[in-house]
């Protein structure tokens, strides 16, 4: 059986002991990925607290010698959702994986007990419901309740050398439209690859032509006030998070906001400017974001959550993501799910 400590203030969750506990399971975890990054995480608390009624719920685990972290907040929601309370893993739907970070692998046995265990100790917040999401499939446990979500694709990069090495990987096809395009944008005017090393380096005007792009590409994607301008000031050439363009002459035609970790990029936010869409920028963008981290030496390229077909071109393995909601069974939660699903039948 696991045994839980449970940690609810964040004066004590921000301190160097905790910080340096946290950032020891986080290197030292078979299953750690970005978004549980110490300095990761803290940008996506620090935007949200203003925004939200959240406080934390982030849980230290062990069982035998078998350490585990798993960062959650109670979430208390506005009017428009009837005042539900929910438990959800930091970095909610902004983030891709949610991970628990175990301290070693784990047997099928260890990790069945682990997601009983879990939910039972979190019953003494009488949440109205607990929704754990981006759960990697080798984590889960054997629960019917598990529904699979999202396909993950990834570039395995540890026998590439080059960009030709890159190359020979992609379809004809692809291969041909890449020479194409870089020829015909190179026709136009020199193409550039740009890193930033720091927010100082990123002009205002260009980040922000940079979320306006995006937007315009997928309207619907809430973006919390300054939660990409905080990540923006964690940048830098090697990580956590990862900025870039790409640009024809003094024209920026592809942004891209990312995250670079423990040998692994993960493609982020890309966007690509419309008045060049036709010279396939974004694709170009990807083609030089993956030829650079072949050449750092780095191992995987994830392409994170989304079944886009063009990753499929770009990839040679997969994960799917899955999510686990379990509701309380009170009479006051049943009333205010009836409720939230009478208003979405009336809107």
């Amino acid at each position: 059986m696991w045994s839980f400590e449970i940690y609810n203030d964040w004066k004590e969750i921000w301190s160097e002991t905790f910080l340096m506990k946290w950032n020891h399971i986080y290197k030292s975890s078979p299953f750690s990925h970005v978004f549980f990054h110490p300095a990761v995480a803290r940008i996506w608390i620090d935007t949200y607290m203003p925004l939200r009624k959240i406080t934390p719920i982030f849980v230290w685990g062990r069982y035998k010698d078998i350490e585990v972290f798993l960062p959650l907040v109670l979430w208390k929601k506005n009017w428009k959702q009837v005042f539900m309370k929910s438990i959800v893993s930091v970095g909610y739907s902004d983030y891709d994986y949610h991970d628990p970070l175990f301290s070693k692998m784990i047997s099928d046995d260890e990790k069945e007990a682990f997601w009983v265990d879990l939910f039972e100790s979190l019953k003494i917040y009488h949440a109205d419901e607990v929704c754990l999401e981006g759960i990697r499939s080798d984590i889960i446990s054997s629960d019917p309740n598990w529904i699979k979500g999202e396909i993950c694709p990834c570039l395995n990069l540890s026998d590439m050398s080059d960009d030709s090495d890159l190359l020979s990987f992609l379809n004809t096809k692809l291969r041909g439209d890449i020479r194409r395009q870089i020829r015909r944008l190179n026709e136009i005017a020199e193409l550039k690859f740009k890193e930033y090393n720091s927010i100082g380096e990123v002009p205002v005007e260009l980040f922000e032509e940079f979320l306006k792009v995006h937007t315009l590409r997928w309207p619907h994607a809430y973006k919390a006030p300054l939660f990409h301008k905080n990540l923006i000031g964690l940048c830098g050439i090697n990580g956590p998070v990862h900025f870039s363009t790409l640009s024809v002459g003094d024209v920026v035609v592809a942004w891209h906001l990312g995250f670079e970790d423990d040998s692994t990029y993960y493609y982020y936010m890309p966007a690509g400017n419309p008045e060049y869409q036709k010279y396939s920028p974004v694709k170009i963008h990807l083609y030089y974001l993956i030829c650079r981290a072949i050449k750092k030496g780095l191992v995987k390229y994830d392409h994170l959550r989304g079944d886009e077909t063009y990753k499929s071109g770009w990839a040679d393995g997969s994960i799917y993501v899955n999510s686990l909601r379990q509701f309380n069974s009170s009479l006051s939660t049943n009333m205010k799910r009836s409720l939230l699903k009478f208003r979405s039948v009336i809107s």
